[in-house]
């Protein structure tokens, strides 16, 4: 379902995808999931696009799913089969960015958390601005890092890095995301977007079609093996979102203001 806070622009050959909640830290609510979804399969036949740019508020990429959304005070009224379906939500985000099939853009202004970083990794390119940090704090909350994060984050970062951010909590500001291979390009704060542009011009300037296809290409052989790896996922989530750790997380969210 469409969004106020989601809005989709195009410019010639480019689409730029925004998610802008104007607080809460841009979280990702079940319905700013489902609107990122639709928005994602929207630009799936539109054969003239070259380039898709992503990008959440000014300030704010996404601290990740927001735990304050009414859903969760229904998690003890759900069956196994509502609670599966539940938990499908961000998967399915995932799986339609990822599956575009022109070459996307993230770009990245301040906090990239948790479903924020899961959503950034699943596209091709990231350009984060100056301020720009990054981290996953899941394990924190008692859930799981999924939405076909992990393999991605392996691919790009390898095997120690992830563990690092997963298991410790690390955090990565621009540069060492830069570094570590998560990152493609730092702009200036505030940046980040026109960085995007210049990346998604310089690709509408390439032919199209072997463009589409080498993304093609490149996808099959560094993450033809996402979907096998990430087949419980939506399991994990369902299971952990039952336990005392996350229901604990749950009320000190409760308990927040803004």
């Amino acid at each position: 379902m469409p969004h106020d806070a989601v809005s989709v622009e195009r410019r010639d050959r480019v689409a730029i995808v925004k998610f802008d909640r104007k607080g809460r830290a841009n979280a990702l609510s079940f319905a700013i999931m489902d609107a990122l979804t639709e928005a994602a399969r929207s630009l799936e036949t539109d054969t003239d696009l070259a380039a898709v740019i992503l990008t959440g508020s000014a300030d704010v990429f996404s601290a990740g799913m927001d735990l304050r959304d009414p859903a969760f005070a229904r998690l003890d009224d759900m069956g196994l089969a509502e609670l599966r379906a539940f938990a499908g939500h961000g998967p399915r985000m995932a799986r339609a960015w990822a599956g575009i099939e022109v070459p996307t853009v993230a770009a990245v202004e301040g906090p990239c958390l948790g479903g924020g970083m899961a959503l950034a990794a699943m596209c091709d390119f990231r350009v984060a601005g100056k301020g720009a940090r990054f981290g996953a704090p899941e394990v924190a909350v008692g859930v799981n890092m999924g939405w076909h994060s992990v393999p991605r984050l392996v691919a790009l970062v390898g095997a120690q890095a992830t563990r690092r951010l997963l298991l410790i909590g690390e955090e990565w500001n621009a540069g060492e995301a830069l570094r570590l291979g998560f990152a493609d390009q730092i702009a200036g704060d505030g940046d980040a977007l026109d960085a995007a542009l210049e990346i998604a011009a310089t690709l509408a300037s390439r032919p199209a079609t072997a463009t589409r296809m080498v993304k093609r290409q490149i996808d099959a052989t560094a993450h033809g093996l996402d979907l096998m790896a990430s087949a419980t996922d939506m399991d994990q989530h369902a299971l952990t979102w039952l336990s005392e750790d996350f229901r604990a997380a749950l009320e000190r969210f409760g308990k927040r203001g803004g």
